[in-house]
Protein backbone atom coordinates (compact mmCIF):
# COMPACT_ATOMS: atom_id res chain seq x y z
CA UNK A 1 0.00 0.00 0.00
CA UNK A 2 0.98 3.66 -0.27
CA UNK A 3 1.36 3.82 3.52
CA UNK A 4 3.92 1.04 3.39
CA UNK A 5 6.10 3.22 1.18
CA UNK A 6 6.74 5.65 4.01
CA UNK A 7 5.46 8.96 5.32
CA UNK A 8 4.74 11.34 2.40
CA UNK A 9 5.45 14.46 4.50
CA UNK A 10 8.84 13.01 5.46
CA UNK A 11 9.57 12.17 1.84
CA UNK A 12 8.70 15.73 0.81
CA UNK A 13 10.85 17.17 3.58
CA UNK A 14 13.85 15.11 2.48
CA UNK A 15 13.30 16.18 -1.14
CA UNK A 16 13.05 19.88 -0.33
CA UNK A 17 16.14 19.77 1.89
CA UNK A 18 18.12 18.04 -0.85
CA UNK A 19 16.86 20.58 -3.41
CA UNK A 20 17.76 23.53 -1.18
CA UNK A 21 20.96 22.07 0.30
CA UNK A 22 19.55 22.32 3.84
CA UNK A 23 21.14 19.80 6.18
CA UNK A 24 22.52 17.84 3.26
CA UNK A 25 24.58 18.52 0.15
CA UNK A 26 22.39 19.87 -2.63
CA UNK A 27 21.57 17.05 -5.01
CA UNK A 28 18.82 17.68 -7.54
CA UNK A 29 18.92 14.12 -8.87
CA UNK A 30 18.20 12.69 -5.42
CA UNK A 31 15.71 15.47 -4.72
CA UNK A 32 13.77 14.48 -7.83
CA UNK A 33 13.67 10.87 -6.67
CA UNK A 34 12.30 11.85 -3.26
CA UNK A 35 9.82 14.30 -4.79
CA UNK A 36 8.58 11.43 -6.92
CA UNK A 37 8.03 9.28 -3.82
CA UNK A 38 5.95 12.03 -2.22
CA UNK A 39 4.20 12.74 -5.53
CA UNK A 40 3.20 9.11 -5.92
CA UNK A 41 1.78 9.30 -2.40
CA UNK A 42 -0.48 12.16 -3.43
CA UNK A 43 1.33 15.29 -2.21
CA UNK A 44 0.18 17.95 -4.70
CA UNK A 45 3.10 20.32 -4.07
CA UNK A 46 5.51 17.45 -4.72
CA UNK A 47 3.71 16.69 -7.97
CA UNK A 48 4.03 20.34 -8.99
CA UNK A 49 7.72 20.53 -8.09
CA UNK A 50 8.50 17.24 -9.82
CA UNK A 51 6.70 18.49 -12.94
CA UNK A 52 8.78 21.66 -12.94
CA UNK A 53 11.98 19.59 -12.72
CA UNK A 54 10.92 17.56 -15.77
CA UNK A 55 9.98 20.75 -17.59
CA UNK A 56 13.42 22.28 -16.97
CA UNK A 57 15.49 19.10 -17.04
CA UNK A 58 16.80 19.79 -13.54
CA UNK A 59 18.00 16.60 -11.81
CA UNK A 60 16.18 14.55 -14.46
CA UNK A 61 16.19 14.36 -18.25
CA UNK A 62 13.97 17.06 -19.72
CA UNK A 63 10.62 15.46 -20.51
CA UNK A 64 7.72 17.83 -21.37
CA UNK A 65 5.24 14.93 -21.60
CA UNK A 66 6.08 13.77 -18.09
CA UNK A 67 5.97 17.37 -16.86
CA UNK A 68 2.49 17.69 -18.36
CA UNK A 69 1.33 14.51 -16.65
CA UNK A 70 2.53 15.61 -13.20
CA UNK A 71 1.19 19.16 -13.66
CA UNK A 72 -2.19 17.64 -14.52
CA UNK A 73 -2.19 15.50 -11.38
CA UNK A 74 -1.29 18.47 -9.19
CA UNK A 75 -3.80 20.72 -10.95
CA UNK A 76 -6.55 18.15 -10.44
CA UNK A 77 -5.96 18.49 -6.70
CA UNK A 78 -6.21 22.28 -6.89
CA UNK A 79 -2.57 23.37 -7.06
CA UNK A 80 -2.87 26.78 -8.69
CA UNK A 81 0.73 27.07 -9.90
CA UNK A 82 0.36 23.69 -11.61
CA UNK A 83 -2.70 25.11 -13.40
CA UNK A 84 -0.63 28.08 -14.55
CA UNK A 85 2.45 26.12 -15.59
CA UNK A 86 0.35 23.52 -17.40
CA UNK A 87 -1.30 26.31 -19.39
CA UNK A 88 2.10 27.76 -20.29
CA UNK A 89 3.38 24.34 -21.34
CA UNK A 90 0.35 23.74 -23.57
CA UNK A 91 0.57 27.21 -25.10
CA UNK A 92 4.21 26.72 -26.09
CA UNK A 93 3.49 23.63 -28.16
CA UNK A 94 6.04 21.53 -26.26
CA UNK A 95 3.57 18.64 -26.02
CA UNK A 96 1.73 19.01 -29.31
CA UNK A 97 -0.19 21.69 -31.15
CA UNK A 98 -1.20 24.53 -28.80
CA UNK A 99 -4.74 24.11 -27.47
CA UNK A 100 -5.69 27.68 -26.68
CA UNK A 101 -9.23 26.82 -25.58
CA UNK A 102 -7.82 24.61 -22.83
CA UNK A 103 -5.08 27.16 -22.14
CA UNK A 104 -7.69 29.85 -21.49
CA UNK A 105 -9.64 27.54 -19.17
CA UNK A 106 -6.53 26.72 -17.14
CA UNK A 107 -5.35 30.32 -16.91
CA UNK A 108 -8.86 31.37 -15.90
CA UNK A 109 -8.97 28.89 -13.03
CA UNK A 110 -5.55 30.00 -11.78
CA UNK A 111 -6.38 33.67 -12.27
CA UNK A 112 -9.58 33.35 -10.24
CA UNK A 113 -7.36 32.15 -7.39
CA UNK A 114 -5.11 35.18 -7.66
CA UNK A 115 -2.20 33.96 -9.81
CA UNK A 116 -0.88 37.25 -11.19
CA UNK A 117 0.88 35.84 -14.24
CA UNK A 118 -2.28 33.95 -15.24
CA UNK A 119 -4.26 37.18 -14.98
CA UNK A 120 -1.74 38.93 -17.22
CA UNK A 121 -1.79 36.12 -19.76
CA UNK A 122 -5.59 36.18 -19.87
CA UNK A 123 -5.41 39.88 -20.63
CA UNK A 124 -3.21 39.08 -23.62
CA UNK A 125 -5.40 36.20 -24.84
CA UNK A 126 -8.60 38.23 -24.64
CA UNK A 127 -6.93 41.15 -26.43
CA UNK A 128 -5.77 38.87 -29.26
CA UNK A 129 -8.78 36.59 -29.37
CA UNK A 130 -6.72 33.44 -28.83
CA UNK A 131 -8.83 30.57 -27.51
CA UNK A 132 -11.69 32.99 -26.87
CA UNK A 133 -13.65 35.61 -28.76
CA UNK A 134 -11.77 38.91 -28.63
CA UNK A 135 -13.11 40.92 -25.68
CA UNK A 136 -11.29 44.09 -24.67
CA UNK A 137 -13.49 44.58 -21.60
CA UNK A 138 -12.34 41.20 -20.29
CA UNK A 139 -8.79 42.02 -21.34
CA UNK A 140 -8.90 45.25 -19.31
CA UNK A 141 -10.32 43.40 -16.31
CA UNK A 142 -7.54 40.83 -16.15
CA UNK A 143 -4.77 43.35 -16.78
CA UNK A 144 -6.23 45.58 -14.06
CA UNK A 145 -6.39 42.72 -11.55
CA UNK A 146 -2.76 41.80 -12.21
CA UNK A 147 -1.79 45.47 -11.95
CA UNK A 148 -3.39 45.58 -8.50
CA UNK A 149 -0.80 43.06 -7.44
CA UNK A 150 1.98 45.40 -8.46
CA UNK A 151 2.70 44.19 -11.99
CA UNK A 152 3.95 47.18 -13.98
CA UNK A 153 3.58 45.50 -17.39
CA UNK A 154 -0.05 44.74 -16.62
CA UNK A 155 -0.67 48.35 -15.61
CA UNK A 156 0.79 49.55 -18.90
CA UNK A 157 -1.31 47.07 -20.91
CA UNK A 158 -4.43 48.03 -18.93
CA UNK A 159 -3.91 51.67 -19.84
CA UNK A 160 -3.34 50.81 -23.51
CA UNK A 161 -6.60 48.87 -23.63
CA UNK A 162 -8.44 51.68 -21.85
CA UNK A 163 -7.56 54.07 -24.68
CA UNK A 164 -9.55 52.05 -27.24
CA UNK A 165 -12.60 51.41 -25.07
CA UNK A 166 -15.70 53.56 -25.20
CA UNK A 167 -16.75 55.28 -21.99
CA UNK A 168 -19.51 52.73 -21.51
CA UNK A 169 -17.08 49.84 -22.07
CA UNK A 170 -14.55 51.35 -19.70
CA UNK A 171 -17.19 51.78 -17.00
CA UNK A 172 -18.28 48.17 -17.50
CA UNK A 173 -14.66 46.97 -17.32
CA UNK A 174 -13.98 48.90 -14.12
CA UNK A 175 -17.16 47.57 -12.57
CA UNK A 176 -16.07 44.03 -13.44
CA UNK A 177 -12.75 44.63 -11.68
CA UNK A 178 -14.48 45.83 -8.53
CA UNK A 179 -16.93 42.93 -8.59
CA UNK A 180 -14.22 40.29 -8.92
CA UNK A 181 -13.78 38.18 -5.79
CA UNK A 182 -10.51 36.29 -5.70
CA UNK A 183 -11.05 32.73 -4.53
CA UNK A 184 -8.98 31.29 -1.69
CA UNK A 185 -6.55 28.49 -2.49
CA UNK A 186 -6.71 25.10 -0.82
CA UNK A 187 -3.77 24.96 1.62
CA UNK A 188 -3.58 21.17 1.35
CA UNK A 189 -2.86 21.42 -2.37
CA UNK A 190 -0.71 24.54 -2.37
CA UNK A 191 1.42 24.45 0.77
CA UNK A 192 4.22 22.09 1.71
CA UNK A 193 3.09 19.44 4.19
CA UNK A 194 4.04 20.53 7.69
CA UNK A 195 7.39 19.19 8.82
CA UNK A 196 7.25 16.98 11.88
CA UNK A 197 8.57 18.69 15.02
CA UNK A 198 11.71 16.57 15.08
CA UNK A 199 12.62 17.67 11.54
CA UNK A 200 12.27 21.31 12.46
CA UNK A 201 14.44 20.85 15.54
CA UNK A 202 17.59 20.33 13.56
CA UNK A 203 19.44 17.78 11.49
CA UNK A 204 20.91 14.82 13.33
CA UNK A 205 18.47 14.76 16.22
CA UNK A 206 17.41 11.25 17.17
CA UNK A 207 13.87 10.51 16.09
CA UNK A 208 12.04 8.80 18.93
CA UNK A 209 8.73 10.67 19.30
CA UNK A 210 5.42 9.14 18.34
CA UNK A 211 5.09 11.73 15.57
CA UNK A 212 8.35 10.50 14.08
CA UNK A 213 7.41 6.82 14.04
CA UNK A 214 6.55 6.83 10.35
CA UNK A 215 9.94 8.35 9.49
CA UNK A 216 11.74 5.75 11.58
CA UNK A 217 9.81 3.03 9.76
CA UNK A 218 10.93 4.55 6.46
CA UNK A 219 14.56 4.33 7.55
CA UNK A 220 14.02 0.78 8.80
CA UNK A 221 12.45 -0.24 5.51
CA UNK A 222 15.34 1.21 3.51
CA UNK A 223 17.88 -0.46 5.78
CA UNK A 224 16.26 -3.83 5.10
CA UNK A 225 16.39 -3.13 1.36
CA UNK A 226 20.10 -2.46 1.79
CA UNK A 227 20.63 -5.76 3.57
CA UNK A 228 20.91 -4.46 7.14
CA UNK A 229 18.89 -5.71 10.11
CA UNK A 230 17.22 -2.86 12.02
CA UNK A 231 15.07 -5.27 13.99
CA UNK A 232 11.30 -5.09 13.92
CA UNK A 233 9.97 -2.25 11.77
CA UNK A 234 8.12 -0.77 14.73
CA UNK A 235 8.84 2.91 14.20
CA UNK A 236 11.13 3.10 17.22
CA UNK A 237 14.78 4.04 16.87
CA UNK A 238 15.99 1.45 19.35
CA UNK A 239 19.52 0.07 19.81
CA UNK A 240 19.25 -2.44 16.94
CA UNK A 241 18.05 0.21 14.50
CA UNK A 242 20.77 2.64 15.57
CA UNK A 243 23.42 -0.07 15.18
CA UNK A 244 22.12 -0.88 11.69
CA UNK A 245 22.36 2.81 10.84
CA UNK A 246 25.93 2.96 12.11
CA UNK A 247 26.83 -0.14 10.10
CA UNK A 248 25.40 1.41 6.95
CA UNK A 249 27.17 4.69 7.62
CA UNK A 250 30.44 2.87 8.32
CA UNK A 251 30.18 0.80 5.12
CA UNK A 252 29.32 3.91 3.13
CA UNK A 253 32.17 6.02 4.48
CA UNK A 254 29.80 8.32 6.33
CA UNK A 255 30.17 9.74 9.82
CA UNK A 256 28.74 7.20 12.28
CA UNK A 257 25.95 9.01 14.13
CA UNK A 258 23.26 6.35 14.46
CA UNK A 259 20.64 9.09 14.01
CA UNK A 260 17.96 9.71 11.39
CA UNK A 261 18.17 12.92 9.37
CA UNK A 262 17.73 14.01 5.73
CA UNK A 263 21.29 13.05 4.83
CA UNK A 264 20.79 9.51 6.12
CA UNK A 265 17.47 9.01 4.32
CA UNK A 266 18.94 10.48 1.14
CA UNK A 267 21.92 8.13 1.33
CA UNK A 268 19.73 5.12 2.10
CA UNK A 269 17.37 5.89 -0.75
CA UNK A 270 20.01 6.79 -3.35
CA UNK A 271 20.07 3.38 -5.06
CA UNK A 272 16.85 1.97 -3.69
CA UNK A 273 14.37 4.30 -5.41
Amino acid sequence: TDAALGDPAAQFEVASRLADGRGARQDMKLAAQWYERAANNGIAVAQYRLASLYERGDGVSRDPARAKSWYERAAAQGNVMALHNLAVLLSEGAVGKPDYVRVVALFTEAAKHGVKDSQYNLGVLYARGLGVKQDLVESYKWFALAARQGDADSAARRDEVAKVLTQDQLAKARAAVEAMKILPVDPAANEAPAAKPEWADGVGQRVTSADGASMVREAQRLLVERGYDPGTADGEAGPKTREAIRAFQRDSGLVETGTIDPSLLAALGADAI
